[in-house]
């Protein structure tokens, strides 16, 4: 079963340790060395020009992982990367999904619609991407999901418990209670991220719907 572990990021605390294990099956055998990243955004400054910059902080995790799980936690660690162009690419998978569901189940169908044209396309992105996403959540065998250095933690997932316990018991300070603090529910990034997509969604579905009125 899937774990979450927050770690306390302080230059006063021990280095992270890991288990010389593959984190999905627990092999010894034949370990390689894996890196994932995982962005964060820190500001959205204006430039001189009138345009917007953007600043952000990249975390890397290196881990021991076999070969027979490298390949798929490589891959859906990149569908779930935190980066603008994945999160862009997520979003038009999430659109795409609600309008094939309009499409398939909605008052109009499918062969109502040839006056969207190219715009078609987005509902086939839906029904592959929000699968592979689907997919992305279930191989990855760890995953960093967010940091912030200014609060000094950040928050990784485990998908064996067993690897959990042992990266815990290697890292009893930096995992230590003490050391980190839970954030309260209205002020993680993550439900508004999903708010606002839910919005914006209703938004994209109520304007084709009011192409095809025209």
């Amino acid at each position: 079963m899937p774990q979450i572990v927050r770690v306390a990021l302080d230059s006063n605390l021990p280095p992270l340790q890991w288990p010389a294990c593959c984190p999905e099956c627990g092999t010894t055998k034949m370990l390689e060395k894996m890196t994932t990243r995982l962005g964060h955004v820190k500001s959205v400054p204006p430039t001189l020009a009138g345009g917007l910059s953007v600043k952000n902080e990249v975390m890397y995790l290196t881990y021991f992982i076999c070969p027979d799980h490298a390949a798929e936690t490589r891959w859906a660690n990149r569908l779930l990367e935190k980066s603008p162009v994945m999160y862009l690419l997520r979003f038009i998978f999430y659109v795409g999904a609600i309008l094939a569901l309009a499409l398939l189940f909605g008052p109009r169908r499918l062969a109502n619609f040839p006056e969207l044209g190219a715009l078609l396309v987005l509902p086939v992105l839906g029904l592959v991407g929000v699968p592979s996403l689907i997919w992305a959540h279930m191989a990855t065998s760890l995953r960093p999901i967010y940091f912030d250095l200014e609060r000094g933690w950040m928050i990784i997932r485990f998908r064996q418990a067993p690897y959990a316990t042992k990266f815990r018991v290697m890292n009893l300070e930096t995992t230590s209670s003490v050391n980190t603090e839970e954030l309260p529910w209205f002020k993680r990034k993550l439900v508004w991220q999903l708010a606002l997509m839910t919005v914006l969604s209703v938004a994209m579905i109520y304007y084709f719907e009011s192409l095809v009125q025209f």
